[in-house]
């Protein structure tokens, strides 16, 4: 085989013009594949970098009047769940994004911020990289002021100096402890997030009808999706009757993580990957063409091979040989 090889490369060689044409086409349809691929397996494939991704779900609430099912949560409601549900481990909210001003650090700098409760990360399974993440008693009113930092900013800004934990940051005027420095791409909704600040739900949360959270919950053990949302049914029915003003017309969702963060791109990845495969069968008919075109141009010298004893065995060797150097040069291109 070995033999075969370097027999085909000379061949290969005497005619380039057809090894660089049946390479860039190989090029071109190998290519496309590998970068839909990749994008295919971070979205689709791999799983969610957290733990047990699979367990993990959002809970949205639903307008029924208006068939909205992807309505964030109010404050009042997200604690009425909490305390009455039963399918689940535990929930975690997160505010919609909001903006911080951080000062006193160099030239003032706005940046994008969530407000999430002290139980977020243990339900997700994320660890800080540097420091700790949010105490129970850190998310309380009154309680003293802490920050989470990306990754990214801690690099950016702060030339990931492991010293800053412990520190005090200034945001919007009132300094913060930084407690934490997130992993490096950590993110749920956002990727744009640069802090973390506990939301502190005080007695006047239970009565807020504005809707501005996102609710995360682990399904405990045993129990999917369905029997989620059938508990959560439960709870939602008696919170609109027990208050109309705030509830009626209103009930749960409950989707999947995962399904929520790639549903919407699903079909259009997966017709990109069909139409990329059928950019490579037709990169690989129009080499295979190629190839039987040079074919009939070798007719002599199979038949010179041939006739000095080469067999059959000898003869497809050659051939594959040199369609393993093309498909090796054309997947390296």
């Amino acid at each position: 085989m070995l033999h075969g090889l370097s027999t085909s490369v000379r061949a290969l060689g005497k005619n380039p013009g057809f090894a660089l044409v049946a390479m860039a086409v190989l090029a071109l349809g190998i290519g496309a594949n590998t970068a839909i691929f990749s994008v295919l397996d971070a979205v689709l494939i791999r799983p969610l970098p957290f733990r047990d991704p699979d367990r993990l779900v959002v809970v949205w609430e639903r307008n029924v009047p208006r068939d909205r099912r992807t309505n964030v949560a109010s404050p009042a409601n997200f604690l009425a769940w909490r305390d009455q549900q039963q399918t689940f481990t535990d929930l975690a909210a997160v505010t919609l994004p909001l903006t911080a001003n951080l000062t006193g650090a160099g030239d003032p700098e706005e940046l994008r911020a969530e407000l999430v409760t002290s139980s977020l990360f243990p339900l997700l399974g994320v660890n800080a990289a540097e420091g700790r993440t949010f105490l129970p008693e850190e998310d309380a009113p009154g309680a003293e002021p802490v920050v989470l930092i990306s990754h990214r900013l801690w690099e950016r800004r702060f030339g990931a100096d492991p010293s800053l934990v412990g520190r005090a940051i200034t945001l919007g005027g009132r300094a913060r402890a930084v407690v934490g420095v997130m992993p490096a791409g950590f993110h749920v909704f956002d990727q744009t997030i640069d802090l973390w600040v506990p939301i502190g739900f005080d007695a006047a949360a239970r009565q807020a009808s504005g809707r501005y959270l996102f609710v995360l919950g682990r399904l405990k053990p045993g129990v999917d999706v369905a029997a989620a949302q059938a508990g959560m049914d439960t709870i939602t029915t008696r919170l609109a009757r027990e208050f109309p003003d705030r509830d009626a017309g209103w009930a749960s969702n409950v989707v999947p993580l995962h399904q929520q963060l790639v549903g919407a791109i699903r079909p259009a990845l997966l017709v990109l990957v069909g139409a990329v495969g059928f950019v490579l069968l037709i990169a690989c008919a129009n080499v295979a063409n190629l190839l039987l075109a040079r074919a009939t141009t070798r007719r002599r010298e199979l038949a010179v091979r041939a006739a000095l004893g080469a067999g059959r065995g000898h003869l497809v060797r050659l051939l594959l040989g040199e369609s393993l150097v093309l498909a090796g040069l054309g997947g390296a291109a």
